[in-house]
């Protein structure tokens, strides 16, 4: 209450302020005049300056914040914000080289071509937000940037994430979760030859109290199970650190439009370390350090102390340039990559060499095809092909990468593993229409994946390469309408729904929900005589019951079990959403459905956010 009194205030304050301003004061600044470019529009020629990207300045969507909730669920987690993450459909690995297996972090470091916004400012510009969460979760965002000069643009994000347990908590502020990603950027253009640059350093620290799952009493109900501050832990003590940096460099120079010279330069650090010590709790039935990993001990009986380390140093050269309505690019790229543990050294130091290439065919703004090919020089491989129009969207890739080193090779207090398993090859098809009919938008999809020599990490929580194959198909799609105006006053329905089927003789491998669902119904218009925009509704998710995969806090993996399915469950949010000029709110009443003394997991052992009462705003500034 507090803190929406104190948020309140500063609200009223807002408006109290604005009402001072002269009538005629003119805006001079603001979105319009705050554009951005990602580098992979710069890298592949698609964005001139006239073609910069707006800022978004809508309610769509503004009270999906979370993580999760950001990529439409799904991720699977651990119920808690931060928590480790995994793909609830089993997308392919992106890289086809050497990487460290370590990923179920990963997601939350900021990094990459479609990541990193540079922008091109006409005045300082400043986007604060704020996510108060109900149960002392909190996420809170500053992002700033300003042109130096004409062609020149500095800038920096910091981004916080805190949260703490959702069961077993003794008191406000037993923290769970903790992190915090920071980056410093910029984009120079030479302002009298075609010579541009973009650089970027980011730092991302995550920590997590691992806290090993809900553990149930031999006579425990479901009713007793959320009663969530009652919760028994698996781990006491046990916490996972990882670190993240990336940095990074792209320049060319066009010698002419249809030639230009391009080089990239990546230096990526990453370290993962898992700790657990003897000094957990103990009861007459269980001992959260002993009985928590079988009594399996290769080192010390007393303390578990992990860590992983892995960089990658990486330079690519190539050429690129626009003929006509057809873009191309051609490259060689150098990666040499170290990994070790801390007692153990798998691969030592080694060098990839990569040749690849894009190409981009536009034909009238009325649809592109694009290719891409990248080969490494043992023989893995990527390639795909798509379409892109307002009506078809067609993708086909096909690809063969390496095992991660955590697969093939590990020593550590609980495991010890040594295979040499080969490459996974994958194939994989998405397609989509896009069908409108006045108000009413019908979009059908398929999706079909098929895998050779999958790899996976089996019920006794070591790896697994699958002996057969693995088809994986989706079909579903996208029904929505609009009742009343689109473009102004009216009740949105939307709605997503996808079937999944797995087979093949390693089906047994892969587990996915047969039905997953998400829904949006809200109405959408203006109050106070149509000066304030405001979305209020309900979004809704719901998927089947499935044996999803069970988590491993000491490896940081998801892994295969027969013991625990989660039954399926329907979970809706209540809220409400209002824009006054630069200052968003939103409320949002989470899980509101929830029976007394019920509840749903999202994990074996991990009941999912229970019902919650959060706050969202956000503030831009533009001078």
């Amino acid at each position: 209450m507090r803190k929406l009194v104190l948020i309140l205030s500063l609200f009223c304050a807002f408006q109290s302020f604005s009402q001072l301003l002269d009538d005629s004061t003119k805006l001079v600044y603001g979105a319009h005049t705050t554009k951005f470019v990602y580098e992979s529009d710069i890298l592949n020629n698609e964005a001139s300056k006239e073609e910069y990207s707006t800022l978004d300045t809508s309610l769509y969507l503004f009270e999906r914040q979370s993580f999760i909730d950001k990529n439409t669920r799904k991720y699977q987690n651990l119920g808690n914000f931060g928590t480790a993450l995994t793909s609830v459909f089993f997308e392919p690995q992106q890289l086809i080289g050497r990487t460290s297996g370590f990923n179920a972090f990963a997601p939350y470091a900021r990094k990459g071509l479609n990541t990193i916004k540079y922008y091109d400012t006409k005045s300082p510009f400043i986007d604060l937000f704020a996510f108060v969460g109900g149960g002392n979760k909190n996420i809170v965002n500053v992002d700033f940037s300003r042109n130096v000069r004409e062609g020149w643009n500095l800038g920096f994000d910091l981004h916080k994430i805190t949260a703490d347990k959702i069961f077993a908590r003794n008191a406000v502020g037993d923290r769970q979760t903790n992190g915090t990603s920071f980056d410093v950027y910029t984009h120079y253009k030479h302002n009298k030859i075609p010579y541009q640059a973009l650089f970027y350093y980011t730092k991302t620290t995550h920590n997590v109290f691992e806290l090993g799952g809900m553990r149930f009493g031999n006579d425990s109900t479901i009713s007793e199970l959320f009663r969530l501050n009652n919760g028994l832990l698996r781990l006491d003590e046990a916490k996972n650190e990882r670190s993240e940096s990336t940095l990074h460099l792209y320049h060319d120079y066009q010698i002419a439009e249809q030639f230009q010279l391009y080089h990239t330069v990546d230096l990526y650090n990453e370290k993962n370390i898992y700790q657990d010590f003897q000094d957990g709790a103990t009861t007459s039935s269980y001992d959260t350090y002993r009985d928590a990993y079988n009594g399996v001990f290769q080192i010390d009986p007393d303390s578990t102390q992990e860590r992983a380390q892995f960089s990658a140093l990486t330079n690519e050269v190539g050429i690129k340039g626009d003929l006509s309505s057809i873009f191309y690019r051609a490259y060689i790229k150098l990666r040499t990559v170290d990994f070790d543990y801390l007692l153990l050294d798998p691969v030592g130091k080694t060098t990839e060499t990569y040749a690849g290439g894009y190409t981009r065919f536009n034909w009238k703004e009325k649809f592109r095809v694009i290719g891409e090919a990248e080969v490494l020089q043992t023989g893995e491989y990527q390639f795909s092909g798509s379409l892109v129009s307002d009506l078809i969207n067609l993708k086909y890739t096909s690809k063969s990468y390496r095992v991660p080193v955590l697969y093939n090779d590990y020593f550590g207090n609980h495991y010890e593993w040594h295979n040499d398993f080969s490459p996974v090859f994958v194939n994989k098809l998405d397609g989509s229409l896009r069908l409108r009919y006045k108000s009413f938008t019908l979009i059908p999809k398929v999706s079909f994946t098929a895998y050779n020599d999958f790899i996976y990490f089996g019920t006794n929580q070591e790896p697994i390469q699958a002996s057969d194959g693995i088809a994986i198909a989706t079909i579903g799609g996208e029904i929505n309408t609009v009742i009343g105006n689109p473009e102004g006053e009216g009740f949105h329905i939307e709605n997503e729904v996808l079937a999944t089927d797995v087979s093949g003789g390693s089906a047994d491998a892969v587990r996915i929900p047969e039905i997953f669902y998400n829904g949006r119904y809200y109405w959408k218009g203006k109050l106070f005589n149509n000066a304030i925009p405001v979305q209020v509704g309900v979004d809704a998710h719901a998927r089947t019951s499935y044996f999803a995969n069970a988590y491993s806090p000491v490896l940081q993996q998801f892994y295969l079990q027969d013991e625990f399915e989660i039954p399926s469950y329907f979970k809706a949010d209540l809220f409400f959403t209002m824009q006054v000029d630069k200052f968003f709110v939103g409320l949002k009443w989470g899980y509101f459905n929830q029976p007394p003394d019920e509840g749903y997991f999202v994990t074996p052992y991990y009941p999912g956010q229970p019902k919650n009462f959060d706050i969202i705003i956000r503030w831009t500034f533009f001078d």
